[in-house]
């Protein structure tokens, strides 16, 4: 099972957002078509203050162009 930043176990739902989030990582960097390509970053930024501030994990987002 895996924890949060403070050590604690993680959800089912917050596994289902970590994996989301990985997902959206992945797409970033891919290389997508100008029009998907900013929509996936824009939705990236959003999942990534989400998992933020659950503690579940913190990152810049810089190396995915955002």
């Amino acid at each position: 099972m895996s924890t949060d930043l403070l050590g604690n176990p993680t959800t089912v739902d917050e596994q289902d957002l970590l994996a989301v989030y990985e997902q959206l990582k992945s797409l970033a960097q891919r290389g997508l078509a100008p029009c998907a390509d900013a929509n996936v970053k824009e939705a990236l930024v959003s999942m990534a203050m989400a998992v933020a501030d659950l503690g579940l994990e913190y990152e810049h987002l810089t190396d995915y162009g955002c």
